[in-house]
């Protein structure tokens, strides 16, 4: 494998194939979407248990104080903001005999294992700044890890069909195990730790029964997908320059808009579900059934939003589902602790539902905004779109984490106390019913100025068909 910094043909030279890739357009067969799909497992999974589970581990068992396992957090950020464009960029230059992404989904299987599983161990350190220093060097080879097949999976989908309906199939097959993925990282860790009379056991287990969980399906997605591959025109290597370019495509700038604001207020919701049915409802012990209802129905309404998507377009996909969440979140904050325990698990169903339409539709947009970039520049930048668009995904959870815990603390949050402050009751009722129904709202009207629809689409497809005949001609 190389990173090509230049090649022979232009950008209207015929279309290379890695593997037995059909002509664009054709259908996939049904094992090419379910190992595509497989891929999330790991974006899916491993992101809800780090999101649940690892600050706890890194203070209640590994006993790093709170203000530098919060650090390690931020290293994390601080180093996205380097590593997810540049992959995307690698990624774009990248050349094999197996193309320039499915390569890194067989490069990045073993280290998938390791680097998880070391995420959960608690090293023989002397001092808490060598703790630091051992979760902060961890995290960022995970993180790295989780870049380099990441990014190049975002940008295959554009690679495997330009067949808009087929697209939305693979976003749905994606969504499908991604929002599997999920359900079993929210319940399985707990019961993996719970087996062992020791923590620090359960939890090194638990990382390494996940991290095989997690690698094992890439060599899957590396031997039952294909990708399109074609040489390119000697490019100079710019890539904060290709990075700003992103932002100037317009339908590129309202996907943004719709997948940050969508992401952002699911953040939030997750961030501070377990205060609201800790110290708002008074039933922990019902999180796990809520989560489960929650992504049990996200996983079935798939199916619904990816034919609505084929019938009526993602923009209306989307709409559906976002309208749909915010006439459901005012709800939340009239539940307490003398809610009937159906009430909340009736609206956690709908909120399934809602979610899955609002968290599906961006996706599927993403490839046909790289069509534009494509019709456009002659260029094909999936990996740059995609370490730019997971960038900003990734800055987003940062901000939704840091406000929820400046909210939580401001308010007078005590730890460990049954009790709380009526202040804090009333900020928690805020964050989960309030705070991500503006985003979401907002969300909704930039979504309205996305301008790809179906008939803007087979447009683009004509017009693209068109320029590489002209290319081939001349």
């Amino acid at each position: 494998m190389e990173v090509a910094g230049k090649s022979s043909a232009g950008a209207g030279a015929p279309v290379a194939v890695s593997g037995p890739m059909p002509a664009p357009g054709d259908r996939l067969s049904l094992a090419s979407k379910v190992f595509y799909g497989s891929g999330d497992i790991f974006g899916g999974g491993a992101m809800v248990i780090i999101g649940f589970f690892f600050l706890f581990f890194m203070t209640e068992v590994a006993h790093l104080e709170p203000a530098l396992a919060g650090l390690v957090l931020l290293v994390g950020k601080v180093w996205d903001a380097i590593n997810d464009p540049l992959m995307g960029y690698l990624s774009d230059r990248t050349r094999s005999r197996f193309g320039r992404r499915r390569v890194y989904f067989l490069a990045g299987a073993l280290p998938i294992v390791v680097t998880f599983t070391l995420l959960w161990v608690v090293p023989p350190a002397s001092s808490q700044w060598a703790l630091f220093a051992y979760f902060a060097l961890i995290s960022i080879l995970f993180d790295t890890v989780l870049t380099m097949v990441m990014v190049p999976y975002s940008a295959l989908m554009q690679e495997m069909t330009t067949d808009y309906n087929e697209r939305s199939s693979l976003t749905g097959w994606r969504m499908a195990f991604s929002n599997l993925s999920s359900l079993v990282a929210a319940v399985v860790p707990t019961i993996i730790v719970g087996a062992f009379a020791e923590a620090t056991t359960g939890y090194r287990m638990m990382g390494l029964a996940f991290g095989l969980f997690f690698a094992l399906p890439w060599l899957g997605v590396f031997a039952f997908t294909t990708e399109r591959r074609r040489e390119e025109a000697v490019t100079r290597f710019n890539l904060l320059t290709d990075a700003r370019d992103t932002l100037m495509n317009r339908s590129f700038r309202s996907l943004i808009g719709v997948y940050l604001l969508t992401y952002l207020a699911l953040d939030i919701v997750s961030a501070v579900i377990m205060y609201f049915m800790t110290y708002v409802v008074g039933r922990p012990g019902d999180v796990s059934i809520v989560l489960g209802l929650l992504l049990v129905l996200q996983l079935g309404a798939l199916p619904l939003f990816v034919y609505l998507a084929k019938k009526h377009g993602k923009r209306t996909a989307f709409f559906v589902g976002a309208a749909a969440w915010v006439a459901l979140l005012p709800w939340l904050f009239l539940i307490g602790s003398s809610t009937p325990p159906w009430v909340i698990y009736v609206l956690a169903a709908l909120l399934g539902v809602a979610t899955s339409g609002a968290g599906f539709a961006p996706w599927a947009m993403f490839p046909d905004v790289l069509d534009v970039d494509e019709v456009v520049t002659g260029r094909r930048r999936q990996g740059v779109y995609s370490g730019v668009m997971t960038f900003l995904r990734k800055v987003s959870s940062a901000l939704a984490l840091f406000i929820v815990g400046w909210a939580i603390g401001a308010s007078g949050y005590v730890a460990g106390e049954s009790r709380q402050t009526a202040d804090f009751l009333l900020t928690v009722r805020i964050l989960v019913a309030f705070a991500p129904l503006i985003p979401v709202a907002v969300a909704l009207l930039c979504a309205r100025g996305f301008p790809i629809t179906p008939a803007v689409h087979e447009a683009l497809r004509a017009e693209f068909a068109a320029l590489t005949a002209e290319a081939a001609d001349g």
